[in-house]
């Protein structure tokens, strides 16, 4: 039975980070596409390639604030609950695809494990709040709240002073930049593919140790190879099975960008996604690419940014995480009628 139950807890969080792939992958391929740097097929074979190469290569930081987020012991009943957690952010990651909302997948996963835990507990004895502080310093819960709500913060300010510098340095140019600002977008997208492979897929990660770990079969801290290799390559998929909807949202939903603007956009979110990947800060893609493509939209022309785009994407954000965890629990319950 235990052995059933890994085993679809181990195929639930691979789905998930595919879902997460057209999902939080769809804004990564979203810049380069919408500034017409690239076509969609390019920027989709930069993406995955280099999505894969950050879940290999990116670190393990990520994955440890994942399972610092509980203390549920490494017994096979924490099973159930990561069933009931990722069962949760996938359906939430099909439902904002179909409304064709840019929604954060990180968002999805922490509000399904929150809420799976805290309703098989019966209390929030099994989660870990931490200790409030800096995002480096903050553990539990409040290491995760703090990397979710303050990195969209930065990404606008980011992304106005990146433009603004940008512009400053190119104040004598001619149009004729726009060939180099467009070719460097090659090694542009592929450094914020590679902090989103290592930054998203550590989610995952964090979840089969976690899972392994309940099932007996593993007692250390590393991440196998094999989970490095099929949640890179998962991801990948993810990316390359891509969302239109939500690439049109933030590509050109957002103001209509130029090829200056996207690559601001792309430096200042590939920036912060590979600084938190390093430090363990489980930031959302999603909400940090949006929000420097709204910070560049502002240095650009403030009221060239279609805000009404960006408020429609600020609800999906808040509603996520309480979303999420009311669906963990209403399947958990739901399998414990029906046992």
């Amino acid at each position: 039975m235990v052995e059933a139950l890994l085993a679809v807890v181990l195929a639930l969080s691979l789905f998930f980070i595919y879902t997460d792939g057209f999902q939080d992958g769809s804004s990564v391929s979203a810049t380069a596409i919408g500034c017409r740097a690239l076509t969609p097929v390019q920027t989709v074979a930069v993406a995955a390639t280099f999505e894969f190469l950050g879940a290999l290569f990116g670190g393990s930081a990520v994955a440890y604030s994942v399972v610092g987020i509980t203390n549920w012991p490494a017994r096979a009943d924490l099973l159930p609950v990561l069933f009931c957690g990722l069962s949760a952010a996938i359906l939430w990651n099909y439902l904002t695809r179909l409304l064709r909302l840019p929604s954060s997948s990180t968002h999805a996963l922490f509000g399904g494990i929150l809420g799976a835990v805290f309703i098989a507990e019966g209390s929030a004895a099994r989660i870990i709040w931490g200790q409030p502080g800096n995002i480096v310093d903050a553990t539990g819960v409040w290491r995760v709240g703090l990397s979710l709500f303050v990195s969209p913060v930065v990404g606008i300010a980011f992304g106005y002073a990146t433009l603004q510098l940008a512009q400053l340095l190119l104040i004598r140019a001619t149009t004729k930049v726009n060939t180099y600002i467009t070719g460097i977008q090659w090694l542009t997208v592929a450094v914020l593919a590679f902090s989103h492979g290592a930054n998203d897929s550590q989610k995952a990660m964090g979840v089969i140790m976690m899972a392994l770990k309940a099932a007996g079969l593993n007692d250390g801290n590393e991440i196998p190879l094999w989970v490095r290799i099929v949640t890179g390559l998962a991801i990948s998929l993810g990316v390359a099975s891509l969302a239109p909807g939500i690439v049109k949202k933030v590509g050109s939903g957002i103001f209509r960008m130029r090829p200056l603007d996207g690559l601001a956009s792309q430096v200042s979110a590939g920036s912060i996604i590979l600084g938190a990947s390093l430090t363990g800060g489980p930031v959302s893609t999603t909400q940090v690419i949006s929000s420097s493509v709204m910070g560049v939209g502002a240095a650009e022309r403030f009221k060239g940014v279609h805000w009404l785009a960006a408020q429609e994407m600020l609800i999906a954000w808040f509603l996520t995480i309480p979303g999420t965890a009311l669906t963990a629990a209403v399947i958990h319950e739901a399998i414990f009628f029906l046992h």
